[in-house]
């Protein structure tokens, strides 16, 4: 919204240049003119502050929301439970993200009641259209997001709806499960996913296990600010692909590192698309990632050439805790004299990985594959079964 604001500051420089300079004359003119010096100008410079002030107050809300869940985060961790989770710091966590949802979305709405409010607002969107864009397209994106995380209870470990939007929800018990996967998703991947909840892969992989039946929980982990797009991903050989990995390699490391102060004991990092090459940059790269295993779907390859040389829990990876699926032919993933698209190819022997089951034989829809890993219910058997400590 601080940005609408800077739109806003630059609409009365773009629109008082033209005006100056236009090749109207004539009585009309000359009024219009006095209008847009006495009355829409300043409307419009006011509108501006207005903005901003309304931006800054609703980030400073926001930042104490987040300081709140952090803080019933860094508790959870701090209390090392020797066998599972405490439940009720856990659903004081989730509580308190649903808090700070229903908050948000208050605070949007009033605005954006607000703003339209403001007769230079209100008349430039409903009729008068002097403007390049629309103020509140960002705002009513953000109330939607909101929205479809309020419908149902949600438990969610963080939420962020700053810039592309973070988040972590669970599937499951954390508190009772004896197994934890973490799902890390790829390009493209914003907070607007987590408004489809029963697409999720986390919310496939768990099932449709009861809670107090299962001895999984699995997390739908968007920690990272990942390309919007395949093409903005492919820039430069690829480098906002693996600058936004090197990033999210960080922010996963501290995110397992916190399940395991918690008190989870089995962990295992699935990693799709960019979210495998991620993985392979966390455990190959500073202490490495307290993962038992990882699995790449669909990867684009990986940072280090061997498993062996990638970091996890019991130590170097090896051909029983690091696996890897292909969904038939995947483009994404496919290699060229052992090299993938961002790294080594790890369907290569060479490499180590265990490969797993999936249901695509040969080539498939090469134009669906890349997407459907979580849709194929032989792949999804294959990895809920790594997540169990299965074959």
């Amino acid at each position: 919204m601080l940005g609408v604001a800077d739109q806003f500051d630059c609409i009365p420089r773009v629109l008082g240049a033209q005006i100056r300079t236009t090749a109207w004359t004539g009585a009309a003119a000359k009024r219009f003119g006095s209008e847009w010096k006495g009355s829409h100008e300043p409307s419009l410079r006011k509108a501006a502050a207005h903005l901003r002030l309304s931006a800054e107050r609703l980030l400073a809300q926001a930042k104490q929301q987040r300081l709140a869940s952090s803080s019933e985060l860094l508790l959870l961790a701090g209390q090392r439970p020797p066998h599972n989770l405490a439940q009720d710091p856990l659903q004081n966590l989730y509580q308190s993200n649903r808090a700070s949802i229903a908050t948000e979305l208050q605070v949007l709405r009033a605005q954006r009641d607000d703003w339209l409010q403001m007769p230079v607002v209100g008349g430039l969107l409903s009729g008068i259209r002097y403007l390049p864009f629309d103020p509140l397209e960002s705002i009513d994106k953000k109330i939607a997001w909101l929205r479809s995380l309020q419908a149902k209870p949600r438990n969610f470990l963080f939420v962020d709806t700053r810039q592309t939007g973070h988040a972590a929800e669970v599937f499951g018990r954390l508190d009772l499960a004896r197994h934890v996967a973490v799902v890390v998703p790829g390009v493209g991947s914003d907070l607007g996913d987590f408004a489809q909840r029963s697409t999720l892969p986390a919310a496939v992989l768990q099932g449709a296990a009861s809670d107090t039946a299962s001895d999984t929980a699995v997390v739908q982990w968007l920690g990272y600010n990942p390309p919007p797009n395949l093409v903005q991903a492919a820039l430069n050989g690829g480098e906002s692909a693996q600058i936004a990995a090197v990033d999210g390699a960080k922010q996963l490391r501290g995110f397992v590192d916190y399940l395991r102060q918690m008190g989870v004991a089995d962990v295992t990092v699935i990693g799709h698309s960019l979210g495998a090459y991620l993985a392979s940059v966390a455990a190959g790269t500073g202490p490495g990632l307290n993962a038992d295993r990882l699995v790449f779907a669909g990867s684009p390859g990986s940072l280090l050439p061997n498993v062996e040389e990638l970091h996890l829990y019991g130590g170097p990876g090896s051909g029983s805790t690091v696996f890897f699926v292909e969904q038939g032919r995947d483009p994404i993933s496919a290699a060229v004299f052992g090299r993938s698209l961002l790294g080594t190819n790890v369907a290569d022997p060479d490499f180590g990985a265990t490969q797993l089951l999936d249901g695509q034989a040969g080539f498939g829809n090469l134009l669906r594959n890349h997407s459907n890993y979580f849709r194929d219910p032989v792949t999804v058997q294959s990895v809920r079964a790594v997540i169990r400590g299965g074959p």
